[in-house]
């Protein structure tokens, strides 16, 4: 379910009463988002960067302490899964206001392979951390129906089967797969070839499989092929 209808901010701004919504007005969270900048915007999501700058503000409130805790630490146990807690105070520079005493907000993000774009898997950690605050920004603002940009995954990790981190992908294993048919070139043996020697095939590290690609275009634009690696077998993965 989406947001309830966008509202007019300038409307709001420029009206006869010029009475700004408050926290607890259903314009609120159209009202925030309207001071992000376009490039503090992800297909619509505000970032976490974006909501940090204009939290004070919106809020006409000073921070007065951010920190983040690790919880959990990536590994193998654990499937390289990073737990991150971000705290957040802060107070009203209105000494007038219901908020003057000091609040404090708290967000947490888990992260791992199975979660996170490939391009961020290999800095869980980080990642959850982001996520965390922009979380704790999130409850703090009050905002409805709203996730931060770096919350989003859009391309999460292949294969779930074991320890995967920098480990070759499904686009790499298919892009072979499709060169060494198309080239006839025998996979287990090229591998021996480049010194890669892993007998599964999602052990192989990322940076082996583009040395296997590497070679297969080089194989593509040369076609001077070796003899001892001829013949295309199916079942290599």
């Amino acid at each position: 379910m989406g947001r309830p209808k966008k509202v007019d901010v300038e409307t709001i701004t420029n009206s006869e009463e010029n009475v700004l919504p408050t926290i607890h007005d259903i314009e609120w969270t159209d009202y925030v988002l309207s001071f992000l900048t376009d490039d503090e915007k992800i297909m619509g999501n505000p970032t976490t960067d974006g909501l940090r700058r204009v939290f004070e503000k919106v809020m006409d409130c000073q921070i007065l302490d951010a920190e983040s805790r690790v919880v959990q630490c990536p590994s193998r146990e654990n499937e390289m899964r990073a737990t991150v807690e971000f705290s957040l105070s802060f107070k009203s520079n209105d000494a007038n206001h219901d908020n003057y005493i000091t609040k404090r907000v708290t967000g947490c993000a888990d992260v791992y392979w199975g979660n996170c774009d490939k391009v961020f898997r290999n800095h869980p950690v980080a990642v959850a951390e982001t996520r965390a605050e922009g979380r704790a920004l999130r409850r703090a603002l009050r905002l409805r129906k709203v996730v931060a940009a770096e919350e989003i995954a859009e391309e999460i990790e292949d294969h779930v089967d074991g320890f995967t981190v920098n480990k070759i992908t499904n686009n790499q294993i298919n892009f072979i797969d499709v060169m060494a048919k198309r080239l006839n070139i025998n996979i287990q043996k090229l591998t021996l070839q480049l010194d890669i020697n892993e007998e599964n095939i999602y052990n192989i590290t990322y940076e082996d499989a583009v040395k296997i690609s590497t070679k297969l275009a080089e194989y593509q634009q040369s076609n001077n092929i070796s003899e001892d690696i001829i013949g295309f077998d199916s079942n290599w993965r």
